[in-house]
C-alpha cells in the first residue's frame, strides 16, 4: 500500500504549529518561566534558546509527517475528524507523557498542565490542517 503525503499540507501544519507555540509561550511566558526555573540571565548567557527554536521546529515537522501517515492510513478526511483526532492524541498520548516524566522529574503540576495544554492546542491545530487540507 502506497501512502500519498501532501508535503505542503505537513509544511503548513509545522508552521501553524510553530505559530502557535510562539504565541502560547509568550502569552505564558512569566508563568511559565517561574514554572521551569527559566530565567531571563539563563537565556542570555546560554545564547537565547536558538536551539530550541530549530529542534522545535525540526520536531513539529516530524511529527505533522507522522500524524500525515496516520491519518492516510485512518482515512482522516475532514477538518472535524482531524481536529478530534490531533486532540486525543495531544491530550492522552502526549499531555500524558508530559504529566509522566514532569511527575518523575518532581516539577510542578501547573507546568505539566501548561506544556499538555499547548500539545493539546497544537495537535488540533495540526489536525485540523492535515484532515481538512484538500489536494
Amino acid at each position: 500500500m502506497t501512502l500519498k503525503i501532501n508535503y505542503l499540507a505537513v509544511l503548513a501544519a509545522a508552521v501553524a504549529t510553530f505559530v502557535l507555540g510562539a504565541a502560547w509561550y509568550l502569552g505564558f511566558q512569566e508563568t511559565w518561566m517561574e514554572l521551569s526555573g527559566v530565567t531571563e540571565e539563563k537565556v542570555v548567557t546560554e545564547g537565547g534558546g536558538a536551539d530550541a527554536y530549530v529542534i522545535s521546529f525540526v520536531t513539529y515537522l516530524l511529527g505533522a509527517y507522522a500524524l500525515a501517515l496516520l491519518f492516510k492510513s485512518m482515512n482522516v478526511r475532514t477538518v472535524q475528524m482531524g481536529s478530534l483526532t490531533g486532540a486525543l492524541i495531544g491530550s492522552l498520548i502526549v499531555g500524558g507523557n508530559i504529566f509522566t516524566n514532569n511527575a518523575y522529574e518532581m516539577k510542578p503540576m501547573a507546568l505539566s498542565v501548561l506544556n499538555a495544554g499547548f500539545s493539546v492546542v497544537s495537535m488540533t491545530a495540526m489536525g485540523a490542517i492535515l484532515g481538512g487540507w484538500k489536494k
